[in-house]
Order: structure tokens, then sequence, then C-alpha cells
């Protein structure tokens, strides 16, 4: 299971103001308990989730390595 890094998460959600799971939820079409539990670490996104969650919150390739990707990474 990935290690997402929620309070980066969390961080993109608010500078993208977008900063409730409702408005993330009406923004990318992804229900707001699975963004919960995305945000929790609870769920993994399928690439296909970070595409939508990264065009919905303008991150660059470097923050979505570090937000979903970076702690699996350094473990290897």
């Amino acid at each position: 299971m990935r290690n997402i890094d929620s309070k980066a998460f969390k961080k993109a959600m608010i500078e993208a103001e977008k900063d409730t799971f409702l408005k993330l939820e009406e923004a990318t079409n992804i229900n707001r308990s699975t963004l919960s539990a995305i945000a929790k670490g609870e769920q993994n996104p399928s690439y296909e989730t970070i595409a939508v969650l990264s065009d919905a919150l303008s991150l660059t390739y470097e923050e979505i390595g570090c937000i979903f990707f970076s702690r699996e990474l350094t473990q290897a």
C-alpha cells in the first residue's frame, strides 16, 4: 500500500481552493468517502484517479511524486 502524504494532499486542496472533500468531489466526480479514504491512506488511488486529482489541484509532477509516491520510492 502506498503511503499518502496527507498533509501535502490537504495543503494542495487548500491552495487549489478545493479545501473540502465536497468541493473536490464536485471538481473531480470522485466520491467524498473515496477522497477521504485516500487522504487518510486507507485506500490507494489508481493512476487514473491520481491524474484526475492532479489536474483538479493543478499539481506539478514533483508535487504528485511527493504526495503519492515519495515514501514508497525512498523505501526501495
